[in-house]
């Protein structure tokens, strides 16, 4: 199975809905410069926060709820696509992400001042920009991860290429869109953009720089793009920079690129649903492994 064009701009990363223990509290947030919902059981908030990305469809994320209910409060964050945010995934300010952070630091429910971001597809990317940047951030899940920078998605594709994300007002270096490499499909333009050394260079997400341990996750038969190969590279980057934390590649055979049964973009059922179950168990086994 291979998507077509279309769903370049449309298809995010689809996070299970996850049902909550009546102890969680979900709290909407949308007047502290930010939108998002934050979930928490009070009685056992006792570790650190997470801040929680959705990929290209936009909005809030729609929960892992499961989180909060193991004592990690989570701020399910959006960052486009509603009141008061940009309409479309382009040129989306990083600084827009320092207030929420700072509100998680000092929330009187989370005892630490450390962070791990969560993020799928499109906020996997971002979750790993933030991470090289932000110091705050001390981990990384990054499910159906990039390991470059990819274009912005606006609106009106005609108008070629634009950035995903701004820094001190300037684009952060992109993937560029060669024309040539769209007319096969969505997921070969992936791959012939990936050949081109040059370009990934210009667009590599500096992982060395992370400040904490990483856990990538993938399916092998991710139809959308190739996550795979590029959890691939961002494991070879570190490496090479003798990253001086943990890092882990979890690669699911027969799953796709939502490994998940409710929205499969590749994999069998079978295959995506025993990589979701496993991935909860491995997420949980992974924030254990950080201190506070």
């Amino acid at each position: 199975m291979r998507t077509n064009l279309t769903f370049l701009f449309f298809i995010g990363f689809a996070a299970p809905v996850i049902a909550c223990r009546a102890e969680v509290i979900k709290s909407e947030i949308n007047t502290n410069g930010f939108v998002a919902d934050f979930y928490c059981d009070p009685d056992i908030t006792n570790k650190f926060g997470i801040l929680l990305l959705g990929g290209s469809e936009g909005g809030r994320p729609r929960t892992r709820g499961y989180l909060a209910e193991n004592g990690y409060p989570t701020l399910a964050l959006a960052y486009f696509k509603e009141k008061g945010l940009p309409e479309n995934l382009v040129s989306i300010p990083l600084e827009y992400f320092d207030t929420p952070i700072q509100w998680l630091q000092h929330n009187k429910n989370i005892p630490s001042t450390n962070i791990v971001v969560i993020g799928g597809s499109r906020g996997a990317e971002l979750a790993l920009v933030l991470a090289s940047l932000k110091p705050a951030i001390k981990g990384v899940v990054a499910t159906a991860p990039s390991s470059v920078v990819w274009a912005g998605l606006p609106k009106d594709t005609s108008a070629g290429a634009c950035p995903s994300w701004t820094l001190e007002g300037k684009p952060l270096p992109y993937m560029p869109i060669h024309t040539n490499d769209i007319t096969s499909g969505i997921y070969n333009y992936f791959v012939r953009s990936l050949a081109r050394h040059a370009d990934v260079e210009r667009a590599v997400i500096h992982v060395e720089n992370i400040r904490g341990p990483i856990l990538l996750v993938s399916g092998q038969d991710d139809a959308l793009w190739p996550s795979a190969e590029m959890g691939n590279a961002v494991c070879a980057r570190l490496k090479d920079a003798r990253f001086k934390y943990a890092y882990t590649n979890l690669v699911y055979k027969n799953a796709g690129h939502t490994l998940s049964t409710n929205f499969m973009i590749g994999g069998t059922l079978e295959g995506n649903n025993e990589a979701r179950t496993d991935l909860t168990k491995q997420i949980l086994a992974f924030l254990g492994s950080i201190q506070n």
